[in-house]
């Protein structure tokens, strides 16, 4: 599953034959180790629902977790939209046995790649069309539409087993907190409905867990050049392999979506900044105390500035969507791709053997600071439900069937994902997915615990500029020190007007 992590939509302009579309994506990360399927994981199904509603007992017992002597019969159909195709056999599998437990029907509808999903459900909400359940990129009041999602911490405090199910980070994700009431507050784009935000709100329930910063690497390419198969130790040596690919095969270095804003920089970048500056000068960087032109800093643009140089990614990279360059890498034609833990699930889909690829975390910058850096899996994409529609109560019951221990073990070993719920009993897994959930830390540090810092790259308009200064790079029309300076413009007179 790609990206992938987003949550907000901004306009974007893309240069040569592009488009301008609406982009939106978030989020963080864990390493992937090769060959692995991803997924699974656990909560309980409660009864009773938030917003006074209470779901509708059915045959199969409250919250459909119960066994019925008789398939029970219902004419609700629920319609649910998603964006990733590699995620659809996981809820046609739940949907399946949710039938099965109260009669209720789901219909899963896939709009694909991310950005049209994107399109779609924006317009959807601008005119109050939305459907019974879809799918939105994780982030706290994130695809709320100012009130149109279902508010879940009632339901979950009152049912704690079912809540304390949740990997805590994947939870916390979801859950409104000061700092983003603050920057809220701060925020003239804002509406007045995000501003009035409580502490501990949470409007999508994450429905899977994992990180970006994962690097993908085609093994039989690979061994064809002659390029180990192991991760490299810096961003320089895995530079060096890439060029070794394309003067031993003709292929294409690394591909990634330079069509989506955030892919490069969001997965990839600012982890490496952090990894080579430390904590003190990333959170500068993110509140505007730093500029990009400083050397230490100019690589965010200058590393897309050296490998466009070499020809070490693939013509039109620039318009190609997170679907486009997974379909490149999966047929051989690029030695390395960037992703997420998601990202597997699509190339298994595409038709790749798991002894085909390898993975490893982004390498950091020789000299970094934190070389080593982990960080904690978060949830990636949320279930909301339409707090709006005429099907609130039985959209409930089905996400709580969803992330209950049943539905997870449905959903994880349909669909190659890992689910933001602790499966108690991981021998109902594939093995793969069992062995990987072994091997997930959940231990916090500075990166999982300082999300208001990294949500500067969604509230801080320059970042939006850094993506059509990449794209501009990318084409050759501008160097990197011209996009640093003119990100570092917008930056300072950004910074001055909210003085």
């Amino acid at each position: 599953m790609d990206k992938e992590a987003k949550r907000k939509n901004d306009n974007i302009k893309q240069w040569g034959e592009l488009d301008e579309v609406k982009k939106t994506k978030s989020v963080r990360f864990i390493a992937l180790t090769v060959s692995i399927v991803f997924l699974l994981i656990l909560a309980a199904c409660s009864g009773g629902s938030g917003n006074g509603n209470t779901p509708k007992e059915t045959a199969s017992g409250n919250g459909g977790n119960g066994t019925a002597s008789e398939a029970p019969k219902s004419d609700v159909k629920l319609t649910m939209w998603g964006f990733k195709v590699a995620f659809d056999p996981g809820f046609k599998a739940v949907a399946e046995e949710f039938k099965k437990k109260t009669g209720i029907t789901v219909e899963t509808q896939v709009t694909s790649p991310d950005d049209a999903y994107s399109q779609k459900i924006m317009a959807a909400s601008a005119v109050s069309d939305l459907p019974d359940l879809y799918l939105y990129w994780n982030g706290p009041a994130s695809g709320a539409f100012d009130g149109t999602a279902f508010e879940w911490s009632q339901d979950l405090n009152a049912d704690p087993e079912w809540k304390n199910g949740f990997f805590p980070a994947a939870l916390n994700g979801q859950m409104v907190a000061q700092g983003h009431i603050d920057n809220w507050a701060k925020d003239e784009k804002a509406s007045d409905w995000m501003k009035k935000r409580q502490v501990g709100e949470i409007y999508g329930l994450p429905v899977d867990v994992g990180t970006f910063y994962t690097v993908y690497g085609n093994a039989q390419l690979l061994k064809e050049a002659g390029v180990s198969t192991d991760a490299p130790a810096t961003v320089e040596e895995w530079i060096e392999r890439m060029k070794t690919v394309k003067d031993k095969t003709g292929k294409s270095g690394l591909v990634f979506s330079g069509n989506t804003d955030s892919v490069y920089e969001n997965w990839m970048a600012l982890l490496q900044n952090y990894m080579l500056n430390g904590e003190e000068s990333f959170t500068k960087l993110m509140n505007r105390e730093e500029t990009l032109s400083d050397s230490k800093n100019i690589h965010m643009f200058k590393f897309i500035e050296d490998l466009t140089k070499e020809k070490l990614f693939p013509d039109g990279m620039v318009s190609l969507d997170i679907d486009n360059a997974d379909q490149l890498f999966a047929r051989g034609d690029a030695a390395y791709a960037l992703g997420g833990t998601f990202t597997y699930a699509n190339f298994s889909a595409m038709g790749m053997k798991g002894e085909d690829i390898i993975s490893f975390r982004v390498p950091a910058f020789e000299g970094s600071v934190n070389p080593d850096a982990t960080t904690v899996p978060f949830g990636l994409v949320q279930m909301v439900v339409n707090g709006k529609g005429p099907h609130v109560e039985e959209a409930v019951e089905f996400v709580k069937y969803l992330t209950s221990e049943e539905g997870m073990v449905l959903y994880a070993n349909a669909a190659f994902d890992i689910p933001a719920v602790n499966i108690k009993d991981k021998s109902k897994l594939q093995p793969a997915i069992e062995a990987m959930l072994s091997s997930l830390s959940m231990e916090e540090n500075w990166w999982s615990q300082n999300g208001a810092i990294l949500d500067k790259y969604w509230s801080n308009s320059e970042w939006r500029l850094f993506h059509e200064l990449k794209q501009k790079v990318l084409l050759g029309v501008i160097t990197a020190e011209e996009a640093a300076k003119q990100f570092d413009e917008t930056a300072a007179k950004e910074k001055a007007s909210a003085k």
